[in-house]
C-alpha cells in the first residue's frame, strides 16, 4: 500500500474522496485504483467513482481510456459481482485527467501494460462490496432489522424475507450516503464466494459493440466544433531534420503554422525546440491535405543523416553483439553499454564449450509501425487567458493535460480535456506529440481546430517497436541444454524517455528473455542498449514479440538437434506447472502428435508477459512464396478471466497483429527517412487469409488468492505467434527463418 492511501476517514470525507452525502444525488463512493505498471509505485491516484443514484441509475466512472480492448465492460463487469446487479444496468462514464495529488476521483491517467483489468480488479471488488455494505446498512435500518440473514439482493433491490418489502438501490442509495464508511474487514465480508460468481467468469455482451456497428461511437476523428478549422501536418522527411524557412502559404489554403517539438515529447533524434514540421490549414480536410501535399519545404538535414540508415543500424547491432562496454554503476553508461540481467557469462560461455553439441545463431527483427486504423488526430479550442478544450484519442490523458497546462500557460481547470474513444492505440496513442501540435496551430490561429495526420505521416514518423539483433549460444550434452548464453541488442524505450536504467538495463529490451522455468543449466542474459537514435516507443507487446521469437526458436532448433519432439523437449526441461499446463492444453487442442492435413505441418510456442502465459501451436501449408497460416491455437492462463468471450475476441486480434508483424511488419531507413510510406507497401493480411483461430482459456483456481498477480490480455496473442510460425514453417520446409518479417518486400498488390 502507498503513502497517498493513508489517510484518514475525516481527511477522505473533507477531501472529497470519500462518501459525499446528499438525498437527492444519492450514494457516490470514491475508489482508488491504481493507475498502472509505468506509473510508479509510490503514487496512487483516486481515478474511478461509483454512483448510485435515486433515480435508479448506476454510474462508473474510470480513468483507463477503451482502445477496443473492452475494459469499460470488463470493469463494470467486476463492479458488479458484489454490488449484486447486472453489467446492463451499470453506465461507464470516461474521466478526465487532473493535476492534483492525490487525483480526484473519475480522474484519467495512463493506459498501458495490459493493465486495465488486473490492476483494478480487487479495488473495484472491494469498492463495490463497501457499497453494498453500506447499502445493506441503510435498508436494515429502514426495516429496523439488524439481521443481514434477513435480506437477500437481485440486481439492484434487496428483499426484506420476514415482510416481503423490496427496496430498490436508488430508495436506498440517499440515506446510505449519510452512513460511515465500512472498516476494510466489514466490507471485505460482503465479497461475494468464488462459487457463487454470476458475473465474473462469465461471457456478456459488450455495450460498446453496438455503436461501433452503427458509427455512432464518437473517435477523435469525428470531433467536430462550431467554427472549427482543418490542419494537415507535414514534417521534415528525414528524423532529426528542421525547417529551413517558412514556406509560403499555398493558393487555398489559410496558414502553415510552424511546429516545434515540446519538451517531454522528443524521441531520439527529435530534441525540444526543433521546428521538426509544419501544419498546413484549411476549411475541411480535403483542401487542407492537397495544399500539404504540394506544400515545397526546404528542410535542413542532420549532419549524421547519411548513417541514419537501416543498413549501418544492423552493423551497429551486430558489432554490439560481439563487443560492449559494460554497465558500471555510476558511470553515464551511454547507449552501447551491456547490461547483465541474470546470471554469469563466465560460467554459462564455459559449459557450452564443454558440450558435446553446440548452438549459435543469430535473429534479426526490424522496426515496425504501429499502423492504428485511427491516424493521430486532435482536435482543439483554445481561447487565449480564458479556456482552451481538448478532444483526444489518448492512452495517456494526464500526461497530455500536464502538457497544454505547460503550452498555454492556462491553470488546470481552464482545461477542458475529453478522451475519446480510440480506433486503435497499440502504444502509439500514449505519446503526445500529436497534441502539442494541435495546440500549437489553435494557439497561432485563436480559432477551433483539428489537426490530422496523414497515413505516410502516420507511417513515416512513428515511435517504433524497436529493431533487435539478437544472439543465442547454446552447449548440449546428452539431450540436456548445459550452457545458455543470450545477449539482446536493442534500442531503450525508456532511455529515450530520459530514464537512468538500472543495472539490469532496460526491462522493455529484455522482457520474456529472463526467468524463463527452463532447466538451461548455466545461463546468462545480456541486454545492449543500441545506439541507433531513430524514435523507439511501445508496441503491443514490445520486449515480448522479439524475445519470445528468439527464445522459443531456438528452442526448437535445439529440439532437433537433441533428435526430440519439440513439445516432449520443452515438457522435460520445464519447471514451472502452470507453463506445463497452457503447453499441454494448447497441444491437446491442436492435437499434437496427429498429422494434420496433407502438406501441412504445425509448430509449437509457449512464453509469458504481463502476468500471463500463452502457448500456441500454428499450422502451415507451403505456397510458392512461403507459408500459408491454415490454422491457430491459443491456450491461454492469466490466472482469472473476467469475460472469457471478450479475452477470445482479444486473443483473436491479437493472433491479427501478430501474424500482420510476422508476415509483413518492417520499416526501413536510408539518410533518416522512412521507406514504407502507406499500407500499400507494410501489406496487412486480407480478410481470406484469415486463418481459423481457436482459443483455450484455463480456468481460474476454485478460490482466487489477492496475492497472486492477475494477467493481462490485451498484448499477449502476439509474441508466441512469430516462433509457432518459423517452427511451423521449419518443421514443413526445413528452412529455419531468423530474420523477420518473412515477406519483407510484400505489397498490398501480391
Amino acid at each position: 500500500m502507498t503513502e497517498s492511501l493513508a489517510l484518514n476517514r475525516r481527511h477522505f470525507l473533507a477531501t472529497g474522496t470519500g462518501v459525499l452525502s446528499g438525498l437527492s444525488s444519492g450514494l457516490t463512493l470514491g475508489l482508488l485504483l491504481p493507475a498502472g505498471s509505468a506509473q510508479a509505485a509510490t503514487t496512487a491516484t483516486v481515478n474511478a467513482w461509483l454512483s448510485i443514484g435515486s433515480d435508479e441509475t448506476i454510474t462508473l466512472t474510470v480513468g483507463s481510456s477503451d482502445m477496443g480492448q473492452g475494459s469499460f465492460a470488463g470493469l463494470a463487469q467486476i463492479l458488479c459481482e458484489d454490488l449484486r446487479v447486472d453489467p446492463v444496468r451499470v453506465k461507464v462514464v470516461q474521466g478526465g485527467p487532473t493535476l492534483a495529488t492525490p487525483a480526484p476521483v473519475g480522474t484519467a491517467i495512463n493506459t498501458v501494460g495490459s493493465g486495465v483489468i488486473r490492476n483494478n480488479f480487487w479495488k473495484l471488488r472491494d469498492a463495490s462490496a463497501a457499497a453494498y455494505t453500506m447499502l445493506l446498512a441503510a435498508a436494515m435500518i429502514r426495516q429496523q432489522d439488524q439481521s443481514p440473514a434477513n435480506f437477500s439482493a437481485d440486481n439492484g433491490v434487496f428483499t426484506h424475507k420476514p415482510s416481503g418489502t423490496l427496496l430498490s438501490y436508488g430508495l436506498l442509495a440517499p440515506a446510505a450516503a449519510l452512513l460511515p464508511l465500512p472498516s476494510a474487514d466489514v466490507a471485505a465480508a460482503a465479497l461475494v464466494p468464488d462459487s457463487q460468481f454470476k458475473r465474473i467468469g462469465k461471457t456478456f455482451a459488450r455495450p460498446d459493440i453496438p455503436a461501433k456497428v452503427d458509427g455512432s461511437l464518437v473517435y477523435g476523428i469525428d470531433v467536430r466544433v462550431p467554427g472549427m478549422l482543418y490542419a494537415v501536418i507535414k514534417h521534415c522527411p528525414s528524423f532529426g531534420g528542421t525547417l529551413s524557412s517558412l514556406p509560403a502559404k499555398p493558393a487555398g489554403a489559410l496558414a502553415v503554422v510552424p511546429t516545434h517539438v515540446v519538451a517531454g515529447t522528443g524521441r531520439g533524434t527529435e530534441v525540444t525546440g526543433a521546428v521538426n514540421a509544419v501544419a498546413v490549414v484549411g476549411s475541411n480536410t480535403w483542401d487542407a491535405w492537397q495544399s500539404a501535399k504540394a506544400l515545397k519545404v526546404t528542410w535542413k538535414l542532420p549532419a549524421n543523416a547519411a548513417k541514419l540508415n537501416s543498413t549501418q543500424f544492423v552493423a551497429d547491432a551486430q558489432a554490439l553483439l560481439n563487443q560492449a562496454t559494460a554497465y558500471v554503476a555510476g558511470a553515464a553508461n551511454p547507449p552501447g553499454t551491456l547490461y547483465t540481467v541474470e546470471g554469469n557469462a563466465a560460467g554459462a560461455d564455459a559449459a557450452i564449450k564443454a558440450s558435446a553439441k553446440k548452438f549459435d545463431a543469430t535473429y534479426s527483427l526490424p522496426y515496425v509501425s504501429h499502423g492504428c486504423l485511427e491516424v493521430l488526430n486532435c482536435t482543439v479550442d483554445y481561447v487565449a487567458g480564458v479556456k482552451c478544450e481538448v478532444w483526444a484519442p489518448t492512452q495517456s490523458a494526464n500526461g497530455a493535460l500536464k502538457l497544454v497546462v505547460a503550452l498555454t500557460g492556462l491553470p488546470a481547470d481552464k482545461v477542458i480535456f475529453h478522451t475519446t474513444a480510440l480506433g486503435g492505440g497499440l502504444g502509439r496513442k500514449a505519446e503526445q506529440d500529436f497534441v502539442s501540435q494541435a495546440v500549437q496551430v489553435a494557439m497561432a490561429l485563436g480559432k477551433p481546430v483539428k489537426l490530422m495526420w496523414p497515413r505516410e505521416e502516420d507511417f513515416t514518423r512513428d515511435v517504433y517497436r524497436p529493431m533487435a539483433l539478437v544472439r543465442v549460444q547454446a552447449g548440449l550434452n546428452s539431450g540436456q541444454v548445459a550452457g545458455w548464453h543470450y545477449r539482446n541488442v536493442s534500442p531503450s524505450i525508456m532511455g529515450q524517455r530520459g530514464a537512468v536504467a538500472a543495472a539490469t538495463g532496460d526491462s522493455q529490451g529484455y522482457e520474456a528473455s529472463q526467468a524463463l522455468p527452463y532447466n538451461f543449466g548455466q545461463r546468462v542474459t545480456e541486454w545492449v542498449s543500441h545506439t541507433a537514435p531513430i524514435p523507439v516507443g511501445f508496441w503491443r507487446s514490445v520486449g515480448a514479440s522479439i524475445n519470445t521469437f528468439a527464445v522459443e526458436s531456438t528452442i526448437d532448433d535445439l529440439a532437433a538437434a537433441a533428435g526430440q519432439d519439440p513439445l516432449l523437449f520443452r515438457r522435460n526441461r520445464l519447471t514451472d506447472p502452470r507453463w506445463l499446463a497452457v503447453l499441454e492444453a494448447v497441444a491437446k487442442a491442436a492435437s499434437w502428435g496427429t498429422a494434420g492435413p496433407k502438406g501441412t505441418a504445425k509448430g509449437i510456442a509457449v512464453g509469458t508477459a504481463f502476468n500471463t502465459i500463452v502457448a500456441q501451436v500454428v499450422e502451415v501449408s507451403s505456397t510458392s512464396n512461403g507459408p500459408k497460416v491454415t490454422r491457430v491455437w491459443v491456450a491461454v492462463d492469466s490466472y482469472l478471466t473476467v469475460n472469457p468471450g471478450s479475452v477470445e475476441a482479444q486473443i483473436i486480434g491479437g493472433v491479427v497483429h501478430a501474424m500482420n508483424a510476422a508476415l509483413y511488419g518492417r520499416q526501413t531507413f536510408v539518410n533518416g527517412a522512412a521507406q514504407s510510406r502507406n499500407f500499400s507497401n507494410n501489406r496487412m493480411m486480407t480478410l481470406g487469409e484469415m486463418p481459423t483461430v481457436a482459443v483455450t482459456l484455463l480456468p481460474a483456481p476454485a478460490a482466487i488468492d489477492r496475492q497472486t498477480p492477475i494477467g493481462g490480455i490485451g498484448e499477449l496473442a502476439v509474441p508466441t505467434f512469430a516462433p509457432a510460425l518459423a517452427n511451423a514453417w521449419f518443421k514443413l520446409s526445413a528452412k529455419r527463418v531468423r530474420t523477420l518479417p518473412f515477406f519483407p518486400t510484400a505489397t498490398m498488390s501480391d
